[in-house]
């Protein structure tokens, strides 16, 4: 019937009903527009592309900077077809960052965008969860995992070792190589976060090696399908990461109909295709070894291992309190545990090694701040270089803290956190209904005038509390709600330890032995910003500390 009558339509009759169609949407489009809610200022939108149009040309973080400067500390944007609420002031945000279960603001958005559903990040693991259940069920594991002392003491020692390994392939380059930091760093970084995370080396370091010298050649097949192997996966787990902006930018007419969109979005997903199947085929191999393991012999003590034997006989953890949710000690499926390794592993990888270039840059462009901190070092850790860093050393090491928050202040990696309310609240002296999207525009936070002492200078000494008599006058350099590097609220980074005890140990293992030379001194930051910021390259050479 339907196709009867589209065969006798005209030409002339198509376009009519094309036409109409557009102004029926378009005319749609602009009355919800115009009766919104609390409208406020912001960017004029476009049908179906909302503002995304206007950020052409700028990085993500820059120009929300500019429309802030613009429009204020309250504006509005709409990407996606999601109407957003951008906070650039610390008294608008008083009620988002409670650390409560009470708290109105539990999530970073109230719907997973259609777009991340199609790409597979569609609320499994934590950071995309919205499900209260869901989400308390899964924390409690990264918490296992990532929060015991027993950890903290491990992710030293591997820190070390992993160290050591990347050290002896840059001694082997020679000090007149240039090394790209941020593709060491994305391997060294996964390598940790693997060992964590599936208990066992990923060898993205020596794989990435191999990648750079000519006697790669004389590996033999099976070493050399290892190296493959390995590179393909960090390869293809970066390309997840950077694909997701595509997702969340274009709906699903664009991506699925617009021709460059639509062959970016195909190749997107088979990647993905390509990922999940390796993470599944880990996830079956774990679970057959658990299997054949003795019930009364110890298993790996890791988060794929754990989240296998979750609320199962193996499981020594098991919560058995009456009051507790019959679903919450039920066993994870294993689309839920490749949830939380994808997030273990996307938030290990990319956090640290950016932040961890940003601070290298940042020292290279102020040598008084190596001195003070290579100071630090040998008043904590001893003049014998080759002393392994312990623990116990870590929380001793104040000034490099203060180095890495004030890298944060200036280059943050998470520029805006989301937040949705489930109940209605009053901001900017506004009622908002539940599930209205915000966004805490950090990145403007953490440089303004009136709450930071000279905001455009690199001072780590703002985050340096010397003794107890100075910390009133250091604390008053910026206000306490100012700042963030982990989140906030029930939604904090439960891998914050580890982030600081990696970069702590890393600055202190190199600067104690290294001279770190920008390849070009006078080369711009090189950094893209979408979902998070990210550096795109730092060319550096590393030479023997001259003392």
């Amino acid at each position: 019937m339907i196709s009867t009558i589209v065969s006798s339509l005209r030409i002339s009759d198509i376009f009519y009903l094309f036409t109409t169609f557009i102004i029926l949407y378009v005319s749609r489009y602009y009355y919800h527009y115009f009766t919104r809610l609390n409208p406020l200022p912001g960017p004029f939108p476009l049908p179906i592309v909302g503002n995304i149009h206007q950020k052409f040309g700028y990085e993500f973080n820059d120009w929300l900077i500019s429309l802030h400067k613009k429009y204020g500390d309250m504006f509005e944007i709409n990407l996606a077809g999601q109407r957003t609420i951008i906070l650039c002031n610390t008294d608008l945000i008083e009620n988002m960052n409670i650390p409560s279960t009470k708290t109105k603001y539990p999530f970073r958005r109230y719907i997973v965008s259609e777009g991340f559903k199609e790409y597979g990040i569609d609320g499994t693991g934590i950071i995309n969860n919205i499900d209260p259940k869901s989400w308390k069920y899964n924390r409690q594991f990264f918490t296992q995992a990532m929060m015991t002392p027993s950890f903290n003491y491990q992710a030293v020692e591997w820190t070390n070792e992993l160290w050591s390994e990347m050290e002896s392939y840059w001694n082997k380059l020679g000090e007149n190589h240039e090394l790209d930091l941020i593709k060491w760093m994305h391997r060294f970084t996964n390598d940790m976060i693997f060992k964590i995370s599936i208990g066992e080396r990923n060898n993205s370091i020596t794989s990435y090696y191999h990648t750079l010298v000519p006697e790669s050649n004389d590996l033999d097949k099976k070493e050399k399908g290892k190296i493959n192997e390995s590179e393909n996966f960090i390869q293809s787990f970066e390309l997840l990461i950077r694909g997701a902006i595509y997702f969340f930018y274009f709906n699903k007419f664009m991506r699925h109909y617009v021709p460059f969109i639509r062959g970016k979005a195909i190749s997107l997903l088979k990647n993905r295709d390509y990922l999940y199947e390796k993470v599944y085929k880990i996830i079956k191999k774990r679970r057959v070894e658990i299997e054949n393991t003795p019930c009364e012999q110890l298993l790996r003590n890791d988060m794929l291992t754990s989240n296998i034997i979750a609320n199962t006989p193996r499981d020594i953890e098991i919560v058995r309190h009456g009051d507790v949710d019959a679903d919450l000690l039920r066993p994870m499926t294993d689309k839920e545990i490749l949830g939380n390794i994808l997030d273990a592993v996307g938030g290990g990888t990319h956090s640290v090694s950016n932040l961890f270039c940003f601070i290298i840059y940042h020292l290279g462009h102020h040598p008084e701040v190596v001195q003070r901190l290579r100071q630090e070092f040998d008043e904590v850790l001893g003049k014998d270089v080759t002393k392994p860093i312990t623990h116990n050393d870590i929380d001793k090491l104040q000034y490099c803290d203060a180095v890495i928050k004030e890298v944060y202040r200036h280059f943050p990696i998470n520029y805006s956190l989301g937040r949705v309310n489930v109940e209605k609240d009053t901001i900017g002296g506004l009622c908002w209904p539940e599930k209205t999207s915000f966004s805490i525009l950090y990145c403007a936070i953490m440089k303004r005038k009136d709450y930071w002492t000279d905001p455009e200078k690199f001072d780590p000494d703002r985050f340096y509390k010397i003794d107890e008599s100075n910390k009133y006058l250091l604390e008053k350099q910026h206000v306490k709600t100012a700042f963030s590097v982990f989140g906030g609220g029930i939604r904090i980074c439960p891998g914050r330890k580890l982030a600081m005890i990696e970069l702590k140990c890393l600055l202190a293992l190199i600067y104690r032995k290294y001279d770190i030379e920008m390849a070009d001194p006078n080369a711009p930051l090189k950094y893209n910003s979408d979902l998070i910021t990210v550096c795109k390259e730092l060319l550096i050479k590393v030479k023997p500390r001259k003392f």
